[in-house]
């Protein structure tokens, strides 16, 4: 059985190497000036094999339903944010009548590991900060906090969870069934790690901002930053 080369997740291969495609695309020049092989018909091969594994992407249905529990995942818990700005100003409102103090609550915990995308931190800090909210319901509820907003917010909690799990699961899946296709993700892979390493004998203190544009960890960063979404359109082959 063949062995995966990257350390990322499958679907994230040809998105990576897609942002690679669009680099190597602009700087070609470079790229030819300082090695003779970079010619048309490598480009092309690059994108060609991207393409086939994006292929093999849409026809997996598991992939596809991967995606849309993701998407729903990220929904809601970046639509925890203005909730828990909201229920950190009751927090704060009630400071003198509280067991812990406000920073304690927890919730800068939460919006950290939303900004990274931490999913099991974010349910484990909903929990400890529904507890903490629960312990003191009655001073808090004095300064004006519903329990129907607490009772919303435990439902997302509730939702995010079981959306966790659902991602989860279908990530197992998806692993099971696209064994097969390893080899065709590992010659991405080495295609587009290869352009990357050409770029750092390139640009490496000479022009470190299009460095950054081939760096394998940037462009993961990139790929899972909140809002950054893949190239819209494929590249021709």
């Amino acid at each position: 059985m063949e062995t995966k080369k990257f350390n990322c997740k499958m679907e994230e291969v040809p998105v990576i190497a897609g942002f690679v495609v669009e680099s190597l695309q602009g700087d070609l020049t470079d790229f030819q000036a300082n090695f003779s092989d970079y010619t048309s018909e490598k480009v092309d091969a690059l994108v060609a094999k991207r393409n086939f594994c994006l292929e093999l992407e849409r026809s997996n249905s598991v992939i596809q339903q991967l995606k849309n529990v993701t998407a729903k995942l990220v929904e809601k818990e970046l639509a925890l944010r203005p909730a828990l700005n909201k229920l950190e100003g009751y927090v704060k409102r009630t400071s003198e009548g509280l067991d812990i103090a406000a920073d304690g609550f927890g919730f800068k915990a939460i919006r950290d590991n939303i900004s990274r995308g931490n999913d099991e931190g974010i349910i484990g800090g909903m929990k400890t900060l529904l507890s903490n909210v629960n312990r003191n319901s009655a001073a808090l509820e004095a300064k004006g906090l519903k329990p129907e907003f607490v009772t919303e917010l435990s439902a997302a909690t509730f939702e995010i969870d079981a959306l966790n799990n659902e991602q989860n699961r279908l990530e197992n899946l998806r692993n099971s069934t696209t064994s097969a296709n390893i080899k065709d993700y590992n010659e991405l892979w080495d295609l587009t790690t290869a352009v990357c390493q050409d770029a750092r004998a390139i640009y490496k203190g000479a022009d470190e901002v299009k460095l950054k544009k081939y760096s394998i960890s940037a462009l993961l960063k990139r790929v899972n930053a909140e809002g950054e979404r893949p190239p819209k359109t494929d590249a021709k082959a």
